[in-house]
């Protein structure tokens, strides 16, 4: 059990101090994606690159590269939902954490589609 002051820690504050490191992981990867540059130097998505690929072409950098940054702007998603989540339960509004729960299929599918079009542009 962790201790401030000499006192011990609750469990509410113990959550809410591992939830800050959800969130500085999930925006620190959100940032990675939209600040690092893109696969070509077009105007337009940073995941237009994957979704062009096709099958013939083998080793797709910048479709590679578009799927790569698919997966981390997932996982990013996923760590803030689920942040917002455990914050919402920890302050007993679980009528409003469990939706906001559920709201991680979205980047599930995300890194499902950013994790195919990786393979489609490696094979």
């Amino acid at each position: 059990m962790g201790y401030v002051n000499n006192q011990p820690l609750d469990r509410q504050q113990q959550i809410l101090r591992n939830v800050r490191f959800l969130i500085l992981s999930g925006f620190g990867l959100l940032v990675i994606v939209l600040v690092a540059p893109d696969a070509n130097s077009a105007e337009g998505l940073f995941f237009r690159p994957a979704l062009q690929t096709t099958w013939q072409r083998v080793l797709d950098i910048p479709a590679i590269w578009s799927s790569l940054k698919i997966i981390l702007f997932s996982i990013g998603l996923f760590l803030l939902i689920e942040s917002a989540g455990t914050v919402l339960a920890v302050f007993k509004l679980k009528n409003i954490a469990i939706p906001v729960f559920f709201l991680q299929i979205i980047p599930c599918l995300g890194l499902l589609c950013g994790s195919y079009y990786f393979l489609k542009a490696l094979l």
